[in-house]
């Protein structure tokens, strides 16, 4: 399986706000596909563009659609990484620094930090 491109950024906001913000200010998909899982230490919160999307990446890892750029991406959160703070790690489908829509996820989530 394929990987995605890992992310860490760090929040003082506490779990729920920041899924409570992620999910209202979410705007790249009109109705994204998100699935919240709550492991062991951490609470995976995965988003696709709609469930095949999803299935996909769930199939062969995480992956962009040739004609939009577009793919799933995982926002990891961990409450338990410090007292003071929060850490998410951010897994792309690819660079930031070479997809426009992996820049624009980056971008949304630093703002809702």
């Amino acid at each position: 399986m394929f990987t995605g491109i890992d992310y860490v950024l760090y929040t003082h906001k506490r779990q729920e706000l920041f899924i409570q913000e992620m999910k209202k200010s979410f705007s790249l998909w009109d109705n994204p596909y998100i699935i919240i899982d709550n492991e062991d230490n951490t609470t995976d919160i995965y988003i696709a563009k709609n469930k095949m999307m999803f299935d996909l990446m769930d199939e062969k890892g995480y992956y962009t659609n040739r004609d939009s750029g577009e793919g799933p991406f995982l926002l990891i959160f961990n409450s338990n990484f410090a007292s003071d703070c929060n850490k998410i790690t951010l897994v792309l489908p690819e660079d930031i620094e070479t997809s426009k829509f992996s820049r624009k996820v980056f971008d949304w989530a630093k703002s809702i930090l």
